[in-house]
């Protein structure tokens, strides 16, 4: 009988569970994705509509190029942080430095959206698209962040696009193909959609299990139009945003689960753990993990006990299709 996922906890151990597994055959890709739409969904009952799902980044140097833009997040995000902006920001910097603007940008794994159409704003795309295999997030960018003829969304799978070839000059995925079971597949997508001379902005949390950048440098050696033009480990400008997000301002992590989980008092336990983990609390090393909270303070214990500090690891890749 199939779990019902009916809490943040179940969905967010449905989702660690998926991480753990390995894909062997067409079967074993079809009960995954079956796995992360049902946490996905459940997430999706939880999570602020019109606020990033990813874990951020914080870099001096980056805030100030991205201040100079002058572009206020809070007309798109009035609860906006600056740390998210600021990793989207960084996986399309390359493409805004060299003016790559009026172009068709693709967004795979495009959440509730928020992404998509700040990346937008910043490259002035022709037209921008975003795609999420997650129906209610799907639901929630239209809802949010549509805007006529410019902007939209479709439901669809990253290793199957519904999309024609060479239809885009820039794909961007971000903190997204950890959950692909056949990575392989979502990179020949990329491949066929992308137009010669276009870009693939690409940046995720590293798993052994899933391998996703060792699997790309090795698709890429076997494709004839796809070169890396730059990568780099950007482990410690994700971990400073979540130190700041998380450690030095853990009042606003504390009211933030209050708007997602209510006003209980006490707090469910399970759920405020869920929620500072999904956020990236253990992918710091864990003497920096210094909880006032009591219970946050067992986040530090499973950190230390998961002897994974210097074996952390956040990617980022900017490849060129050429020929």
């Amino acid at each position: 009988m199939k779990e019902e996922i009916k809490t943040y906890s179940q969905a967010l151990r449905k989702t660690n569970k998926i991480l753990k597994q390995k894909c062997y055959h067409p079967s074993d890709a079809i009960l995954m994705k079956q796995d992360v739409k049902s946490s996905y969904e459940c997430f999706a009952n939880f999570i602020e509509e019109n606020v990033f799902m990813n874990w951020g980044l914080w870099n001096k140097k980056i805030y100030k190029e991205y201040m100079a833009l002058n572009f206020d997040i809070s007309t798109l995000s009035p609860h906006q942080d600056i740390y998210s902006p600021l990793l989207l920001y960084n996986l399309i910097r390359p493409l805004i430095k060299m003016e790559f603007f009026d172009k068709r940008l693709l967004e795979v794994g495009c959440g509730n959206g928020l992404g998509l159409r700040l990346g937008s704003e910043l490259l002035k795309t022709q037209y921008a698209l975003g795609v999420d295999l997650i129906t209610p997030l799907i639901r929630h960018a239209k809802s949010n962040f549509y805007k006529n003829e410019k902007v939209n969304y479709l439901q669809s799978d990253a290793e199957s696009l519904a999309l024609k070839d060479e239809s885009f000059d820039v794909v961007t995925n971000l903190e997204s193909s950890h959950l692909y079971p056949r990575i392989e597949l979502f990179f020949a997508e990329v491949e066929r959609v992308l137009a010669p001379g276009g870009f693939f902005c690409y940046a995720d949390i590293y798993f052994k299990n899933k391998q996703q950048s060792d699997r790309l440098e090795a698709y890429i050696k076997t494709s004839k139009h796809l070169k890396i033009i730059k990568k780099k480990n950007i482990t410690r400008m994700v971990q400073a945003s979540i130190y700041k997000r998380l450690i030095v301002d853990e009042a606003g992590l504390c009211k933030r689960a209050q708007r997602i989980f209510g006003d209980d008092n006490p707090m469910p336990l399970t759920e405020l753990l869920a929620l500072a983990g999904s956020k990236g609390a253990t992918f710091l090393p864990w003497w920096k993990i210094r909880f006032k909270n009591p219970t946050l303070r067992y986040l530090a214990k499973y950190a230390r006990k998961e002897r994974a500090w210097g074996k952390k690891y956040y990617f980022y890749y900017l490849i060129q299709k050429v020929g």
